[in-house]
């Protein structure tokens, strides 16, 4: 049977890049996330209580808002993000590794046959759901210190692409 997430609860959703390339580290592209996430709140399809853009994944904590479900959140923000960055990447004049990753993206699609042409998410993203405060606050902490893990920063809140950040560039509701 196949889980999905549809009711109003919380639950921790993890986007990874096929092959876990490092998309993310240039700004351009996080800045895409971030408006595509921004824009599904201010169209009230989502809620996100916590979030952070890693070189290769992205990780949410998020509930469906009240005009949507959040599986139509997951299955629209994968497919639009998907053809906007790979778009950027493709036109991008100041992307070195634009052959590589266009390839893998490319090769990856071939595999998959619900894609036409290319696919830049790993398939799957296995909501889980956020049953207790406890596990709420362990996601939440998880999320937090994943750019100290990485050694991008010795406090997450110094992070920019985070909700640990106090100014951080999403609409978390906090």
């Amino acid at each position: 049977m196949k889980k999905t997430a549809n009711s109003n609860e919380l639950y921790f959703i993890t986007f990874t890049v096929v092959h876990w390339l490092d998309v993310f580290t240039r700004i351009e592209y996080k800045n895409i996330v971030v408006d595509i996430l921004n824009y599904y709140i201010d169209n009230n399809k989502v809620e996100i209580y916590s979030y952070v853009i890693m070189s290769n994944h992205i990780h949410l904590i998020a509930r469906s808002a009240e005009d949507s479900t959040l599986s139509k959140f997951i299955r629209e923000f994968k497919s639009y993000s998907s053809k906007k960055l790979f778009d950027f990447i493709l036109s991008n004049p100041r992307e070195s590794r634009k052959e590589n990753l266009i390839s893998q993206f490319k090769s990856e699609g071939l595999i998959n046959n619900k894609n036409i042409s290319f696919q830049f998410w790993q398939n799957g993203n296995h909501p889980l759901k956020l049953y207790t405060k406890k596990m709420i606050t362990q996601k939440v902490n998880y999320i937090n210190e994943n750019p100290v893990r990485a050694g991008w920063v010795n406090e997450s809140w110094k992070y920019w692409f985070s909700s640990a950040n106090p100014e951080d560039p999403v609409k978390c509701i906090r």
